[in-house]
């Protein structure tokens, strides 16, 4: 692709022309007459169609005009149109024959080309075919330059629009229309004159218009009038492009003129910046520079001190810097302004920043100079490609996850997922885009999924089972959990969530069901069918023994109290995981004394010092204390000694409830051998036991109860020796 100078006259250099004709001497002649007839023209030659579009495909050239016969061997030279026009639509195309007709120039047009021309074997058609030859370049290359002008201006921020030199508007984009309330279809067509109000019109025509025709620009404020015959102030420039339209930009500055105070925040924002800081003279010399300034442009202090701008700006960027502050210094004009240049610095490739330039306050009035700020923006773009960087790994860590991801905006349509949604509902992106969250939902499940969505924007959480009905139609179970989402000045943006397939939790939760069930009815045949024959033999034994006197009676009372005890354990032991629910404020040291005068402790004393209130059941809590009691009682008397000693020192058993100073909670403590401190982590397992007597379920009740209510228990050694069961982390009452 070959170069081209932009010039008011269209573009400078080399005019690239294709000249194809079968016959061989008339092409070069052709060729030789087009280069003498303007010195831009540089002519290469085919001798036919093929060679032509050969030419076309593997020159590394790019041209700028193809001339071609109409007779050719082959394919004709409207077939070669054709097949030029298939990849170049815009190239311009000349057809030059000898035998020329109506119909084949009227052919010629109709397949696209650009003009027809017959030959008439004199000298004179050839300057008139290179003039046609430049023409037609030059009005290719402004079409090319102003699609390039025009794609761009269609995406900037700020109002632009063309006029030709009539000074009616040939384009305007959104935001010069938004700007004065049209439509751009409405103002296309239109004089300048419709968006200035009467009064302006005389500046304009008097001022704007002679500063461009004589310059080539002009930029400064205007008043602009709205549609609705309101008016604003705007920041304007007009410059002058090579084919004689005008290119205007505005900006509405009304607001930013009249709201002062706010504009001295923003100057005091731009002073307290710590990026490089620079102060001009009244002859725009540099005064003063921040270290920041030095960094960034790497001259020496005293280098940049008492020298120009043009020692870090080449020429054009010191023009516009300057245009800028004339602008400044007009009357009525903003105190700042921000334009976008290169920093040449010392050593290394240009930098592109931002120029934040202000007018130092005048001093009896005088001006005293500017000041300005520099920015480094290729630190904004590194950040701006790290923060590209982080959402690229936010959006795949996103897709890995095998939750469902969503985000619903706050209007509730889905604004964002991740691939696992897409995997699990069989839905496209497209179809995914706007849906409601109760569209993923049967008809039975969409009421409570309706609540969900209120509960999450009135309390910030919300958490839902439903099925998710898939687009063939199949149900899957899902847990959700939803969290909304808050912007920084409170107002609501939607809110986030996650889905979990429950499909196997909740199978697992009805074998779990199952399981308790089945427990349920062994507890309940504990209770009725054991108990009943066991109350019988009770009575039966009773009886036999008001007539008699038997050891062996003793014997049978024994076992069926032994029998009474391994029932009530093993009831307790199917309680298993039963919260405690019914909870109320408890006396421990009452509720201790209850519990033991309910069990059988023969000599042994119990001494409570206890006054701590507690929340508890307070079945759970006396089924906690009887089975600690019995504990000590038993294995206080019975573990480590014969039976003659157990039966001399059971008398002296002491148990003791106390409160725990150290952390909240109480403790039961007696004067034992204790436990050994190798037992100390089994004495909690179901079946751990050092006598004979139950199943070996006490303590593991205890640790059961202790859960329930969410306490922890552990062993130790009582200050007697003894074993001391704690309970700590108890809430109080």
């Amino acid at each position: 692709m070959h170069e081209e100078t932009v010039s008011p006259d269209g573009p400078v250099g080399t005019i690239r022309t294709l000249v194809v004709d079968d016959e061989p001497g008339l092409v070069e002649l052709v060729a030789t007459h087009l280069e003498r007839a303007d010195d831009r023209i540089e002519a290469s030659t085919a001798t036919d169609a093929e060679e032509a579009l050969d030419t076309l495909d593997t020159v590394d050239t790019t041209f700028d005009c193809i001339v071609s016969d109409y007779e050719m061997p082959g394919r004709d030279g409207l077939e070669l149109l054709d097949a030029v026009r298939d990849d170049q639509p815009d190239l311009p195309f000349i057809l030059f024959t000898g035998r020329g007709s109506e119909r084949v120039a009227s052919r010629a047009f109709s397949a696209g080309a650009t003009d027809y021309l017959q030959k008439d074997g004199t000298s004179d058609q050839y300057a008139i075919l290179a003039n046609r030859v430049v023409k037609y370049a030059e009005r290719a290359w402004a079409d090319r330059q102003r699609r390039r002008h025009l794609a761009a201006i269609e995406s900037a921020h700020e109002g632009i629009a063309i006029l030709d030199s009539d000074g009616q508007f040939r384009y305007v984009n959104e935001a010069y229309a938004d700007l004065y309330g049209y439509d751009p279809e409405t103002l296309v067509g239109e004089s300048w004159e419709l968006i200035h109000p009467e009064e302006e019109l005389s500046f304009v025509r008097g001022e704007i218009v002679p500063t461009v025709e004589e310059t080539g620009d002009w930029s400064g404020e205007t008043t602009g009038r709205r549609s609705d015959g309101h008016t604003f102030i705007a920041e304007q420039t007009v410059s002058r492009t090579a084919g004689g339209d005008l290119v205007c930009t505005a900006v509405d500055i009304t607001d930013w003129k009249q709201r002062t105070e706010e504009r001295d925040r923003y100057r005091a924002l731009v002073e307290s910046l710590d990026d490089a800081v620079y102060v001009l003279g009244p002859k725009g010399r540099f005064l003063y520079v921040n270290d920041a300034f030095i960094d960034l442009v790497g001259y020496e202090y005293e280098t940049i001190l008492g020298s120009t701008p043009d020692l870090i700006k080449d020429e054009a960027a010191v023009e516009r810097a300057q245009r800028h502050l004339s602008r400044l210094l007009a009357d009525g004009s903003p105190d700042s302004v921000t334009f976008e240049m290169e920093i040449e610095p010392a050593a290394g490739e240009p930098i592109p920043c931002e120029d934040h330039m202000g007018v130092l306050p005048y001093e009896d009035g005088r001006f005293r100079g500017s000041v300005g700020v520099l920015r480094d923006v290729s630190a904004r773009e590194e950040r701006d490609r790290k923060l590209r960087k982080h959402r690229a790994l936010l959006e795949q860590s996103l897709d890995a996850i095998d939750d469902v991801f969503f985000i619903f905006g706050p209007n509730g349509e889905l604004v964002r997922w991740n691939d696992r949604l897409l995997e699990v509902t069989g839905y496209t992106d497209d179809e995914l885009e706007g849906m409601s969250p109760v569209e993923f939902f049967p008809d039975d499940h969409r009421e409570r999924i309706e609540r969900a969505v209120e509960a999450v924007f009135e309390t910030g959480h919300a958490e839902v089972r439903a099925d998710y009905l898939l687009e063939d139609g199949r149900r899957v179970p899902y847990e959700f959990k939803a969290t909304r989402l808050d912007g920084p000045d409170g107002d609501v943006l939607g809110f986030a969530g996650i889905g979990r397939d429950i499909t196997e939790t909740l199978e697992y939760e009805r074998r779990l069901e199952r399981q308790n069930e089945r427990l349920e009815e062994f507890a309940s045949v504990l209770s009725h069918d054991l108990r009943n024959p066991l109350n019988v033999a009770e009575g039966r034994l009773e009886l036999v023994r008001e007539g008699r006197e038997s050891e062996h009676f003793d014997a049978v009372a024994a076992a069926h109290e032994r029998m009474e005890t391994l029932i009530d354990e093993l009831l307790a032991l199917a309680r298993d995981g039963d919260a405690a629910t019914d909870l109320q404020t408890v006396v421990v040291g009452e509720q201790a004394a209850e519990s033991w005068a309910r069990i059988e402790t023969g000599e042994a004393s119990l001494v409570v010092e206890d006054d701590l209130t507690v929340e508890a059941d307070e079945s759970r809590l006396q089924q906690l204390f009887e089975n600690l009691f019995r504990n000590c009682v038993e294995h206080a008397s019975t573990n480590g000694r014969t039976t003659d000693d157990a039966d001399r020192t059971a008398e002296g058993v002491q148990v003791r409830v106390d409160t725990l100073s150290e952390k909240r909670g109480f403790y039961v403590a007696d004067d034992g051998p204790g436990i050994p401190e190798p037992d100390r982590d089994r004495v909690f397992e179901s079946g751990y036991s050092t006598g004979d007597e139950g199943i070996g379920a006490g303590l593991s009740i205890v640790k059961q109860v202790a859960d329930a209510h969410g306490w922890t228990v552990r062993v130790t050694e009582s200050r007697d020796g003894g074993a001391r069961i704690e309970v700590v982390d108890v809430q109080g009452g």
